[in-house]
């Protein structure tokens, strides 16, 4: 049975007639920092159609356009925790992708992310944000590369598939490059959450809202493996 939560977002099927003001697709980052894995999500802003009079020859004419409404939707994948452990590194595990919000009283902004962090996961601040501004075709194509990742439930798969990954492979298509997000960790290389936080960083299109540089800065060897292991309790 495939395992996801959604939800369909009628704002963002408009008519390729229309055109956005302010597009932005976020990166909310979590640092590989202390002990903590680190995660990675992906956000784009919610529209509402609105009509704006325009003076044109002949007479007044109504024109669609569309406004960001100030609140977000909200991609990420995780692991079951129920297959998730040391032992099934590099192996295919049932994963969990969510699209939130799940209800309107469970609103996703910038300043919540900012301040809270993610709703269902970590459930502390978010250690950096990311914005790359776009245009509302770009945000419909991401739309659907998103949806579609989600329906076809790809396993997790901590050397090939994991939640850094997820979002990697959405910010490449839209960005038309390569982004080198590896690190060598023990028996093989893994796209981490410190190493692709310092890719975008590099990018002229990627602008910092939340600075996160120095947690960024850790290797996952460092900063999890060997954390992990100095500090058992």
């Amino acid at each position: 049975m495939k395992r996801f939560v959604t939800i369909l977002m009628g704002a963002f099927m408009l008519s390729q007639s229309c055109f956005a003001k302010g597009n932005n697709v976020y990166i909310v980052y979590y640092a590989t920092f202390k002990g903590k894995t680190g995660h990675a999500g992906i956000a784009l802003d919610k529209y509402k159609v609105v009509y704006r009079e325009v003076q044109e020859p002949g007479g007044v004419k109504q024109v669609a356009d569309t406004i960001a409404t100030g609140e977000l939707v909200y991609y990420d994948l995780w692991p079951d925790d129920d297959f998730f452990n040391v032992r099934n590194t590099g192996k295919n595990i049932p994963a969990l992708y969510y699209k939130l919000p799940v209800s309107a009283s469970e609103e996703i902004t910038l300043n919540s992310l900012f301040d809270k962090g993610i709703p269902h996961r970590e459930h502390y601040p978010s250690d950096g944000l990311l914005r790359i501004r776009t245009s509302w075709q770009q945000d419909q194509q991401l739309i659907r590369l998103l949806d579609s990742m989600v329906i076809a439930n790809r396993p997790f798969n901590a050397r090939l598939f994991n939640c850094t990954d997820f979002v990697r492979i959405a910010i490449e298509q839209l960005l038309n490059v390569e982004l080198r997000s590896k690190e060598f960790i023990l028996a093989g290389w893994s796209t981490t959450p410190n190493k692709f936080y310092r890719a975008l960083r590099k990018l002229k299109e990627v602008e910092v809202i939340k600075n996160a540089d120095d947690k960024a800065s850790c290797s996952f060897i460092r900063h999890r493996v060997l954390y992990k292991f100095f500090h058992r309790s």
